[in-house]
């Protein structure tokens, strides 16, 4: 079968923890908009993990908020389930002897794709978190299909102290450490403070240096939540991330809920929407006002 994820931590412990109980004969990525836009071609021999349901495929396992509508009219084999990670999901599905070898991988995709982290994990990650933060797609590492599936190999089978010795990963990590200083730059330069949300206007930025995702939160402390706008890859639309601080917990909006009325999703505390180039405006400043209403 074909697993068809995403090139994160998550997506990665999906992908070891199937290999360990189905036959899978190839890996492919998707960005979770294109496959609830019927882009991608889909098949019962696919494998949907940590991606929107598609009823054309054999098995799908996920774990977003904005996916529950979708589950329980599901006629695909899988679970659903509002976990902290995919990879929680199935896990809970299989129930395998095989993953025990995995519980400190899986406990760190928990925290780290359900940032349930500490100021320590952002400003001095280590193991698994740090592995994770060279595999976010948002940290602006890039070439990131082919470094997923170095980085898969070496994670079946070494502690993650070898895996971080690994040359290909140290590069990653050394270039993530470097540039932590001009990253840090940029966002105070291009964030701004209304209200109780920290927006970062990234579009315009083609190639900004590599960086933790939640390090805003350090720089905005009475933020509760966080708004990061950037180009889309062709122009035509744009990517609205939000989040809840992980540092001041107060946010009352549930992330996933508010941007699934503008054909996003996600979980309580982060989403993301891609409106088109002409609504981005309007769009923004709406969910800024919720936000802001809400509180």
């Amino acid at each position: 079968m074909r697993l068809m994820t995403r090139a994160d931590l998550d997506g990665l412990t999906c992908a070891i923890l199937l290999q360990e109980v189905e036959s899978i004969d190839a890996i492919d990525f998707a960005h979770p908009k294109d496959v609830q836009d019927g882009r991608i071609a889909i098949d019962g021999n696919d494998i949907l993990a940590n991606l929107p349901y598609d009823a054309r495929a054999g098995m799908w396992f996920d774990h977003h908020m904005s996916q529950e509508e979708e589950a329980f009219g599901s006629t695909v084999k899988g679970a659903y389930d509002i976990a902290p990670s995919a990879a929680r999901v199935i896990a809970n599905y299989y129930k395998s002897p095989k993953f025990e070898r995995f519980a400190e991988l899986l406990e760190a995709t928990d925290r780290l794709d359900a940032a349930l982290l500490t100021r320590e994990d952002i400003v001095d990650p280590k193991g698994w978190i740090l592995v994770g933060y060279t595999l976010d797609p948002r940290t602006g590492l890039g070439a990131f299909k082919s470094y997923f599936k170095h980085l898969m190999e070496l994670a079946k089978s070494m502690p993650v102290e070898q895996v971080l010795a690994d040359p290909e990963v140290s590069v990653h990590v050394e270039r993530l450490r470097a540039e932590e200083s001009a990253f840090k730059a940029l966002l105070e330069t291009k964030s701004r403070l209304d209200g109780n949300v920290v927006i970062t206007d990234m579009r315009g930025e083609k190639h900004p240096p590599s960086g933790n995702r939640f390090l805003v939160y350090t720089l905005f402390p009475t933020a509760n939540v966080s708004v990061r706008i950037a180009d889309g890859h062709d122009g035509s639309y744009a990517s609205i991330q939000v989040g809840h601080s992980i540092l001041n917990r107060t946010c009352k909006t549930s992330i996933g809920d508010l941007l699934s009325e503008y054909g996003g999703g996600g979980h309580e505390g982060a989403g993301t929407a891609q409106p088109a180039t002409p609504d981005v405006e309007r769009v923004l400043a709406e969910i800024v006002t919720m936000l802001k209403r809400n509180g």
